[in-house]
């Protein structure tokens, strides 16, 4: 077929805008069908893990607590009880409804029968068994009960049948980990598949655009021998993976056509290079252009770009949330020791938390104010313990009911956040000192609807809401610590006091004997006294009688 050179050109050219097209379309289709996979791991399978993996730390924790129950927690309503019957109540059941909810979209049946089984396991065996031994062991004298100890006591010993089922269960919850894990691992090397095959499809698209420009710059090079031979060298390097930094004349003829979207071809390919480039860095904001509506290839990398831009949000909302998480664990596990090793003191205790909390928090001063309600009549707080720039304060400072903010907050019995402190408001309202911080916290300290104190803490930077709710949190139980040692010194206290009236009646008693003694020796001298006076006055009387016979 005689052909002129538009027509060979524009043969040329509708090969390679076919080839072009074909290559957007798949590459659209392989990125949507990575989009489909990646959407599955993030909506399903990586949320399903992390639930299983908060389902296996449940479970776990309830083993240590419930031994704790049988064998350490011999007092009523300790952090570790509350804890095991939070997991009961509320714990258990939000992961659980979660899980259910999820394992409807997985795709493994023997997943969802393995789900079942452990939820019935936890329901219909462990739990049961759980409750027996919280109702058992329910009060401390129950503790003392031979029977109730020996009735559930082999239930919670090393390899007993609690142990044993919560064993299984873990290990069943391990086979149900193995398996969700398996099947990320899974869907990510589709995932990978997909992407190497479209890099090998651009690949064979780049060789028959090579192919195809060859045979057309052959076809047309007696006619066109200078401008198409710059623009086979051109193809040449584009080849090899090289741009040119040059651009071709724009004539008005077919081939000046050619050259002009030759450029644009090249233009495009630079752009979509140090996109990708960009993307490859991280750097999501980068700006891109298509090369028109109809761009498939532009339109689908900036459909990519919004996909992993979105998937890196949600990875870094993750991990503040795990780290969040983590950052609480850590500061309940910390303050229950402090709790559990400052129990015998009040003051020390008051100091002990304060400075943990105002360091913990990184906070820049603190101070705890406990109730003294030794008067009923005149009830008012006072400073026990105050911590400020890694120091200890040592300051003497009461507040009546609702003084200050400590007063208020404690006749509200509500939490006191201010973010805008006037100069001089802390001075006059706070007892932190003289240091004047742009944010401030006080915490009720309350336990069984009881305020045992407030906890003050102040610094440079807002506290946000999770560091808030820990604190709140953590106020509760040292608000039930310190009801213990005040317990604690009040029994002390009549002890010493039953102590000293014993020993006084004591003392009273010694002294009464002795007073009898002495009385009881007094009667018998006086009857000795009485019974020689009767003898002398016989004796005189005998005398008398004598001298009237002989007269």
């Amino acid at each position: 077929m005689r052909l002129n050179i538009a027509a060979k050109i524009g043969l040329g050219f509708g090969i390679i805008t076919l080839a072009v097209i074909y290559n957007g379309i798949k590459t659209s289709n392989s990125l949507k069908d990575s989009q489909v996979v990646n959407e599955r791991i993030t909506r399903i399978y990586t949320p399903s893990l992390e639930w299983i993996n908060k389902l296996y730390s449940q479970i776990s924790e309830s083993r240590m607590l419930i031994k704790s129950w049988v064998h350490i927690d011999k007092i009523a309503d300790t952090p570790d009880k509350l804890r095991l019957q939070q997991l009961h109540t509320t714990g258990y059941p939000d992961v659980i409804d979660t899980l259910m909810t999820l394992q409807e979209m997985w795709d493994s049946t023997s997943h969802q029968e393995l789900l079942s089984d452990i939820h019935k396991s936890i329901v219909d065996s462990l739990f049961p068994k759980h409750e027996y031994i919280m109702s058992q062991l329910s009060t401390f004298e129950s503790y003392d009960d031979p029977f109730i100890v020996f009735e559930v006591t082999p239930m919670t010993e090393d390899g007993g049948e609690v142990m044993s089922l919560t064993e299984r269960i873990l290990n069943k919850i391990s086979q149900l980990q193995a398996g969700q894990e398996h099947r990320v691992n899974q869907e990510r090397d589709k995932m990978v598949d997909q992407f190497k095959s479209f890099r090998k499809l651009i690949f064979i698209m780049l060789v028959a655009l090579i192919i195809v420009s060859i045979i057309d710059g052959m076809i047309t090079i007696r006619s066109l021998a200078r401008p198409i031979n710059k623009t086979k060298n051109i193809l040449l390097q584009m080849s090899r993976g090289v741009l040119p930094k040059g651009k071709l004349t724009e004539g008005n003829d077919e081939v000046g056509q050619m050259s002009k979207a030759l450029n644009q071809v090249v233009q495009g390919l630079k752009d979509i290079t140090d996109f990708t480039v960009d993307i490859g860095k991280g750097n999501f904001d980068t700006e891109f252009h298509p090369l028109s509506e109809e761009d498939n290839l532009g339109h689908s990398l900036l459909e990519m770009r919004e996909e992993l831009k979105k998937a890196k949000k949600e990875e870094e909302k993750r991990q503040e949330e795990n780290q969040q998480r983590n950052w609480a664990s850590q500061g309940v596990a910390q303050f229950s020791d402090i709790l559990r090793t400052n129990n015998d003191n009040l003051e020390n205790l008051s100091y002990e938390v304060i400075s943990n909390m105002v360091r913990y928090t990184k906070s820049n001063q603190g101070g705890i104010f406990i109730v003294n309600d030794n008067d009923p009549e005149k009830i008012y707080l006072e400073m026990t313990a105050c911590y400020a720039f890694d120091r200890q304060k040592f300051m003497k400072m009461t507040f009546e009911v609702g003084e200050g903010l400590v007063g208020r907050c404690y006749q509200e019995k509500e939490k006191i956040y201010l973010t805008e402190i006037p100069e001089d408001y802390i001075k006059i309202t706070s007892g932190l000192g003289e240091n004047n911080p742009t944010c401030l916290l006080l915490i009720p300290l309350t336990y069984n609807d009881n305020i045992y104190g407030i906890l003050e803490i102040a610094s440079f930077n807002k506290y946000q809401d999770f560091e808030i709710e820990f604190i709140e949190r953590i106020g509760e139980n040292i608000a039930a610590t310190i009801s213990s040692v005040k317990s604690n010194i009040q029994t002390a206290l009549l002890l010493e006091q039953s102590q000293q009236q014993a020993e006084e009646m004591s003392s009273q008693e010694e002294e009464m004997r002795q007073n009898m003694e002495e009385l009881r020796a007094t009667q018998e001298q006086s009857a000795r006294r009485e019974e020689e006076l009767s003898r002398e006055v016989e004796s005189l009387r005998k005398q008398i009688q004598q001298q009237k016979l002989n007269v």
